[in-house]
């Protein structure tokens, strides 16, 4: 057997941990490789929409960049997981010059046929993709063959795991033949955790998180900078010190310690706690991104959009001029589209809207809203269906020194509400006031395409005219690119953090092998052994994860408030996606790990 034999053979032996490292790597390949393709595709490269070409080339480059320090960490996590086969390899004869060509290859080998694959898988996905953008940016994209997307994706890559096949050599372990041989047993041991660093994540994340939910409006601009940083030094303190801390009290409990395996699990809790802080802490930092860029970008769009699809009138126009009033009109009849136009009057006083009863009632009848009925002396206060935060319950509103009961609140979507409204008795009279007078039209048969066009004729003919249909076209043409590339980049943050987490648990596999011997030896049964093993796995999957999500709702609901808005439905759905996801992650890892782990057992009988 000669020396890349050798190499080839000691690869595959490595498999269960060159796994997570080979598709994650594979998957960051495929992904780039889509962008690729959509980039360069001959519909943007003809100019038809630059824009979208642009985004599409920034988002690659950041998958690429990221892809590159993903692979060294990776490959750096690999590389510490092997100290006792190095070690046992020096003994055999192996120099330093050889041990580091041997790394040198087998990176070279991965990286190589991570690449291809890449591009093949990518070769389907992208035709999908290419399927699917017409809803999602808005653009028609045809099948083609990327050539030019292929030998960019494989050449940039074989640059990548060239690179770092060559500097990962000089991070090799340097520690001795005893050294190496005994990595396992290395950092085993009393842990200690500094109170005082353990005081200071609470604090540091308690008050992060006091500021951003404090803020509103644009004084979340003025903090953003302030809680980010505060939020990671503080996340970085719970990982790797109150972590352990509260693992050591937990500990000292022994009515928890001696209950069932807890024994077990919590024996080298903090040491793991302690030695799996860094990966922790980067996959918490990671994981928020993912959840805090895709959570605002699916939620922006979301408000700029609702708020249209709440509206119930397709033209809006204040304080028009007969003639404009008169092309709108002509426009419809020009389109053939039926329509009911309806006309009211708004008075403005003292900060706050006043619509007379007859006034919102027939509004109200148009959309099918419930009517009111006023007394004397009474008024009703209206509120937006977008749910605008931190709005002003009052029980009574004055006009001209005259109180006025509210005697309810109605949600509507008759008008807009953006500053106190209230619904007044129609012979009210309202001194110092200024009115307002809005010409609405309903299409309620019209078709979209219809719509469209005339949101366009009237556009273009600059009238100060609110276009519904139109209007959110252009919204989402704008902003369906941003969303895409959002969406895939976060689901490579997110996906690679879920790498991080798998490289670590199969990196300790022998020595939980090892632990898991000794005791299956006293009579540990299988049932015991799942049981500590789902939970073992538990912790190391979903510790980071729970920090993460509570950083991302934070960070959502702070973005939220930049419009003084609660937390939305959008933020809660992509948290929740992103748990699931990890939920399955979770599940299949634990069930792979669980198999791995008990086969071994049971062939030493």
């Amino acid at each position: 057997m000669n020396f890349s034999q050798f190499v080839v053979r000691n690869t595959r032996r490595n498999k269960h941990l060159y796994l997570a490292y080979f598709l994650s790597t594979l998957f960051s390949v495929m992904i780039f490789f889509t962008f690729s393709v959509l980039a360069f595709h001959p519909l943007l490269s003809s100019g038809l929409d630059h824009r979208a070409q642009t985004g599409l080339l920034v988002a690659a480059v950041i998958i690429y960049a990221f892809a590159f320090f993903f692979v060294l960490y990776s490959m750096g996590v690999f590389l510490q997981s092997r100290k006792k086969e190095f070690g046992l390899l020096m003994i055999q004869g192996m120099s330093p010059l050889q041990l580091r060509k041997m790394v040198f290859i087998e990176n070279l080998v991965i990286g190589l046929f991570a690449t291809l694959g890449g591009i093949l898988l990518g070769l389907g996905f992208s035709q999908i993709i290419l399927w699917l953008s017409k809803s999602m940016i808005g653009i028609s994209f045809s099948s083609y063959l990327p050539v030019k997307a292929m030998v960019v994706t494989a050449v940039a890559f074989i640059l990548l795991f060239f690179v770092i096949s060559f500097f990962i050599q000089f991070s090799l372990p340097k520690l001795n033949v005893r050294q190496l041989l005994t990595a396992g047993d290395l950092g085993k041991g009393n842990v200690k955790a500094s109170l005082w660093q353990s005081l200071a994540a609470i604090l540091l994340i308690g008050g992060g998180y006091g500021v951003a939910l404090w803020a509103r409006g644009a004084t979340v601009f003025m903090v953003f900078i302030p809680v980010v940083f505060v939020v990671i030094l503080g996340t970085k303190f719970l990982f790797d010190q109150l972590s352990v801390f509260v693992i050591q009290h937990l500990r000292k409990s022994e009515r928890l310690f001696w209950k069932k395996t807890n024994m077990v699990v919590f024996s080298d809790l903090a040491f793991r706690m302690k030695d799996n802080a860094r990966s922790f802490f980067l996959v918490a930092v990671i994981s928020t991104v993912a959840f805090a860029a895709i959570g605002t970008l699916y939620g922006v769009q979301d408000m700029l959009v609702g708020t249209l699809d709440r509206t119930p009138y397709e033209l809006q126009m204040t304080d028009a001029s007969t003639k404009e009033i008169t092309q709108v009109d002509q426009a419809l009849t020009a389109a053939n589209i039926t329509n009911e136009k309806i006309t009211f009057t708004e008075t403005s006083a003292a900060d706050k809207i006043f619509l007379t009863e007859t006034e919102f009632n027939r509004l109200a009848v148009a959309v099918g809203e419930k009517p009111v009925k006023l007394g004397n002396l009474q008024a009703v206060q209206l509120l937006n269906q977008g749910g605008v935060d931190k709005k002003v319950d009052y029980t009574a509103v004055t006009i001209d020194k005259t109180d006025y009961e509210v005697i309810q609140q109605q949600t509507t979507g008759a008008v807009s509400v953006y500053q106190p409204t209230f619904v007044i008795p129609d012979k009210t009279q309202i001194a110092d006031a200024s009115q307002s007078v809005s010409t609405l039209w309903l299409t309620p048969e019209a078709s979209e395409k219809a719509l469209l066009q005339v949101g366009k004729t009237l556009t273009d003919a600059n009238l100060p005219i609110l276009t519904t249909s139109y209007t959110r076209h252009q919204i989402l043409q704008f902003y369906s690119p941003i969303l895409f590339i959002g969406i895939f980049i976060g689901i490579v943050f997110f996906v690679s953090a879920g790498s991080f987490l798998y490289f670590r648990l199969y990196s300790d596999m022998d020595q939980d092998i090892a632990k898991f011997r000794m005791i299956h030896k006293l009579g540990l049964a299988k049932k015991e052994l799942r049981k500590m093993i789902y939970q073992q796995i538990g912790i190391l999957f979903f510790t980071p994860i729970i920090v993460s999500l509570c950083h991302g709702a934070v960070a959502l609901t702070a973005m939220y408030h930049m419009f003084n808005m609660s937390m939305q439905l959008a933020g809660w759905q992509v948290l929740g996606l992103f748990l699931v996801i990890q939920i399955v992650y979770y599940l299949v890892a634990r069930w792979f790990y669980f198999r791995k782990v008990y086969h071994t057992l049971e062939a030493d009988r």
